[in-house]
């Protein structure tokens, strides 16, 4: 379903990858995850997760609400694939 969304350049090159799959007589991608990992792996720069871990250590409160806070902090820690138990996080 993910793949009849695409245009362009990025249609150009899934089906550029579907092909090649076929080719080397790989099964298909059929699921959200593998489609996912594979366009992680492909365009998501080395340095992302790095970037993503320095930006929580550099998160403050600032004038924001502890809610607020507190959701930037839980997004920052998914994107850098931070885990720890609630009591580091509170930390």
């Amino acid at each position: 379903m993910a793949a009849t969304e695409f245009f362009d350049y990025a249609l150009i090159q899934w089906n550029k990858y579907q092909k090649e799959r076929r080719r080397n007589e790989e099964p298909m991608v059929e699921t959200w995850g593998e489609m996912r990992s594979i366009i992680r792996k492909r365009y998501v720069l080395a340095s992302y997760n790095i970037d993503c871990s320095l930006n929580s250590k550099k998160l403050t409160q600032g004038n924001r609400s502890v809610e607020e806070y507190f959701k930037d902090m839980e997004i920052t820690m998914i994107r850098a694939k931070i885990e720890e138990n609630n009591e580091v996080t509170m930390t």
